[in-house]
């Protein structure tokens, strides 16, 4: 099995070396083993630990919640349905969070493609701010003729 330093795991997960050690220090990397002169190894176990908090973070789950997480799973079998519990969670959570990233990239899609019509056109915006109050008045005008 490969023995990583602190610094080739950093380099290796694409954090700070500060970071590696700041998720040992507060208990979850729970197996990294120490050399004679009191450095951390780290081996494939505890990069696959690392992984799945750089999962779990990105996908916006706390450290606390990691850290629980973690210890249910050093706790054993009889924490399985709360661990299903808590990633069925964070799926739905990472869903929903998909389905709002899909609406804003829609929106911005359309004005990237409103932006391409316009400067392959070569004509003016007519959704510039200076404009809007124009456009808005146009359009309350023809609703109510009597303004």
């Amino acid at each position: 099995m490969a023995k990583y330093s602190v610094q080739q795991v950093a380099k290796k997960m694409g954090m700070t070396s500060y970071t590696v050690r700041y998720y040992h220090d507060h208990g979850l990397l729970p197996y990294v083993k120490r050399d004679k002169n009191n450095n951390r190894v780290f081996d494939d176990v505890d990069i696959e630990w690392l992984e799945l908090i750089l999962c779990l973070r990105g996908t916006g789950m706390s450290l606390d919640e990691i850290k629980h997480y973690f210890d249910l799973v050093r706790s054993g079998e009889q924490t399985i349905p709360e661990r299903y519990q808590i990633m069925r969670q964070q799926q739905q959570k990472t869903i929903d969070e998909i389905a709002e990233l899909k609406r804003h990239l829609s929106t911005i899609t359309f004005k990237v493609n409103h932006y391409a019509e316009i400067v392959d056109n070569h004509e003016p915006d007519s959704f510039e701010p200076s404009n809007i109050r124009e456009q808005e008045l146009e359009e309350s005008e023809k609703v109510d003729p009597a303004k």
